[in-house]
């Protein structure tokens, strides 16, 4: 066999003019086209604005930016260091004042509340924006700022450490109870003669503690220990509440719904719903009391994987013990948005707006509506829909089909606001307002 000597340089020069060309397996992916694309184009009526305006509202995770409020066909909503209010139909300002607003806005009769950045609570005129009276009440909030809540014809303030109540035509206040909290309580209302409040409070955990007062006087009838989720329903004398403490979730259940005396704070029952192997990881993502039934959303989960599988909707009859009832299951409808309303559950399946009507346990998606869902508001006949492409929808619920889009700009939105037949939409830092579509009615 004859050896061919090649000098280097020769050699070299030959592997640089092979590594110059990229073999075509070696080649980037430069495109991607997705799973869910839209089968055709939207075809929902595009909805013109009747106006529009800049303020600090449609970020909820955002402590400096407030709601917006509806009142006697006006708006008033809370810009940069001032308050303004404008007629619905028209968006025509009607008084702005300066304003450094540290609370929710409340909205009653014709007058707005709402505690300032000095931590004075202040009355405001809402056809005039003077103000009718202002108490220096000496609140104070060591972490962010103050709840306000209008409740059996009392306002009441939370901030750090305290709830306080006032009366709205004076001023004046008429009791202070301290909590144990360092951030404001919420105030939930009164119901049956008992003022329901709850406070997020911090230890070795941190538990969001329910309490019971007598309105009239602040005095404390109860205290709940464990820790509990939003009120899921009252009736009957009773506060229906999720179990949200670990030790109240011993036996592994995807949920628990603890039925809790509204006189007394003691629980009438306790109900653990669906057994699970591990309720940190495979804890329910919806608990809905509607009546005379309890619906529980909950994952498949496989061991090792993160996310789960698809969900699955279980309806128990209330106040029976769960593991005496064999429960309806509604499966392959997607993720538990929200319902049961006119009849029917909604879904979020893929990227899609679906609903299931129980009579017959029908399903079908809504037209157009093609990314996750940022927002949704049931009202009336209607679905107010904000996606997290910008685009908002109007859907007529008896037909099913969108009748109505206005592209907003956002990726996510406060509460949808309606003044007779003007819809208002909180967007990130604006509002947009447009005439509701013929279809849907209140």
């Amino acid at each position: 066999m004859k050896i061919v000597k090649v000098p280097f340089a020769a050699l070299l020069a030959g592997s640089l003019a092979v590594s110059a060309v990229p073999a075509a397996y070696a080649a980037p992916v430069t495109s991607y086209t997705g799973d869910f694309m839209p089968t055709s184009s939207d075809t929902s009526p595009v909805l013109k604005p009747l106006w529009t305006a800049d303020a600090k509202v449609g970020l909820a995770r955002n402590i400096d930016a407030f709601q917006a409020k509806t009142l006697g066909g006006f708006v008033f909503y809370p810009g940069k260091d001032k308050l303004s209010a404008v007629d619905a139909a028209s968006g025509r300002q009607k008084w702005s004042i300066r304003a450094k607003l540290n609370s929710d806005l409340v909205a009653d009769g014709n007058a707005l509340y709402y505690v300032d950045r000095t931590g004075s609570l202040i009355k405001t005129d809402a056809k005039t924006g003077r103000t009718v009276w202002k108490n220096k009440a000496g609140l104070k909030s060591q972490f962010g700022g103050f709840s306000a809540a209008m409740a059996g014809g009392r306002l009441y303030v939370s901030g750090s450490e305290s709830l306080q109540a006032f009366d709205p035509a004076t001023g004046k206040r008429i009791w202070k109870q301290s909590s144990e909290s360092d951030l404001a309580g919420t105030v939930h209302g009164v119901y049956d003669g008992v003022l329901i409040a709850s406070f997020v409070v911090s230890g070795a955990i941190t538990i969001d503690q329910y309490v019971g007062f007598d309105p009239k006087t602040g005095k404390k009838l109860w205290q709940l220990g464990d820790s509990h989720g939003p009120i899921l329903d009252v009736q009957g004398g009773s506060l229906y509440l999720q179990n949200t403490s670990q030790w109240g979730n011993e036996e592994n259940y995807a949920a628990v719904l603890d039925k809790i005396s509204l006189k007394t704070g003691k629980k009438v029952s306790s109900f653990g719903y669906i057994p699970v192997e591990d309720a940190l990881f495979q804890q329910a993502s919806r608990l809905i009391v509607d009546g005379k039934f309890v619906y529980v959303s909950v994952r498949k989960y496989t061991p090792g994987t993160l996310g789960g599988g698809p969900e699955t909707v279980y309806r128990f009859n209330a106040n029976q013990e769960p593991s005496a009832q064999k429960p309806v299951m509604y499966e392959g409808y997607g993720d538990l948005l929200a319902g049961p309303y006119m009849d029917r559950l909604f879904f979020q399946n893929g990227l899609q707006l679906t609903y299931m009507k129980f009579a017959g346990q029908a399903s079908s998606s809504y037209p157009d509506i093609y990314n996750p869902i940022s927002r949704l508001d049931l009202h009336g006949s209607g679905a107010y829909v904000g996606l997290s492409d910008g685009n908002f929808y109007t859907v007529d619920l008896p037909s099913a089909k969108t009748v109505g889009r206005i592209d907003t700009g956002a990726r996510v939105y406060g509460e949808t606001l309606f003044s007779d037949s003007i819809v208002i939409v909180q967007a990130e830092n604006k509002l947009i307002a447009f005439k509701r579509p013929s279809a849907l009615k209140d």
